[in-house]
């Protein structure tokens, strides 16, 4: 029997390297004082945490994040439920498909330089044609109401196909039995999908807002290629906060508390989620 092992040898190894070396390394960095320009590197325990959860710029980062992560995520959801019933009962449309799905294989990085380059309040077709046109002429990416927004909306362009195409796998895959017979006990269409559709999409949904919140707390590229987390801390989100941290302030002990908060706030979100969510019927909580 132990032969077998052998078989899944190479790919434990290769996660071993890939994975749980780096995150054993990232738990160490986090207890030592490690700044760039201080030769002395030293245990210092908890001071990492204690310093990042005492700090202003920590906690403003952490509400851009909640305000960037609810409202793409609202956002992402009414816009890829819609699309996703649009062409749920329907093969036609492969042409709209494809332009739908379209954005989600272009880099972030390409993705934020497109959309700075349209929203520029100069040059950008958006920014200095489109909104002028219709009576703002405020730049959105120096407000920094405007700069959150902005990120935000090319979030969603770039995000929402994934989750299109969650939602409308799994719209396919619902009987075609249970709406038939809703229509003849009389069941309209808000009644079946508030009946049908919704109870039969929770656990797709749940998967969609799971990695919804696991891309949002970690998105970096496009946020930095649009503002860098500007106009002052307006979109610096955490994985931002992080990025200055470590290569701004040279501070890796610091930068590494942060990345297993940020891991921890993660793993929190996902096990609320598939407690309250995805635990079968009857189990206790």
């Amino acid at each position: 029997m132990l032969w077998r092992l052998w078989f899944i040898a190479p790919m434990v190894v290769a996660l071993a390297t890939v994975v749980l070396f780096p995150t054993v390394f990232l738990f160490w960095m986090s207890t030592q004082h490690w700044l760039v320009t201080d030769p002395d590197q030293f245990y210092v325990g908890a001071e990492n945490f204690t310093r990042l959860l005492s700090a202003k710029d920590f906690w403003q980062s952490l509400r851009v994040t909640v305000a960037y992560l609810v409202l793409g995520t609202a956002i992402m959801l009414v816009i890829g439920l819609g699309l996703a019933l649009s062409f749920a009962n329907t093969k036609s449309g492969t042409l709209l498909r494809v332009m739908i799905v379209m954005p989600l294989i272009i880099p972030p990085v390409v993705a934020g330089f497109t959309w700075r380059f349209l929203l520029n309040g100069e040059i950008g077709f958006i920014g200095a044609f489109l909104l002028p046109a219709v009576g703002f002429e405020a730049n959105l990416l120096a407000d920094p109401k405007g700069a959150l927004f902005s990120v935000v909306i090319a979030d969603v362009w770039s995000r929402t196909p994934f989750m299109f195409l969650i939602l409308l796998a799994a719209l396919q895959g619902i009987p075609r039995d249970l709406y038939e017979a809703a229509r003849v006990d009389g069941a309209g269409p808000v009644a079946q999908f508030m009946r049908i559709t919704l109870p039969m999409l929770r656990g797709p949904l749940v998967v969609a807002l799971l990695f919804r919140i696991i891309d949002a707390i970690n998105t970096f590229e496009l946020i930095y290629v649009m503002t860098k987390g500007g106009p002052g801390r307006a979109t610096q989100v955490l994985s931002i906060f992080g990025w200055r941290t470590a290569f701004q302030e040279l501070d890796f002990g610091q930068a590494a508390s942060l990345g297993i908060v940020m891991l921890a706030i993660t793993l929190v979100g996902a096990l609320i989620m598939f407690r309250r969510f995805l635990r079968p019927a009857g189990q206790d909580v």
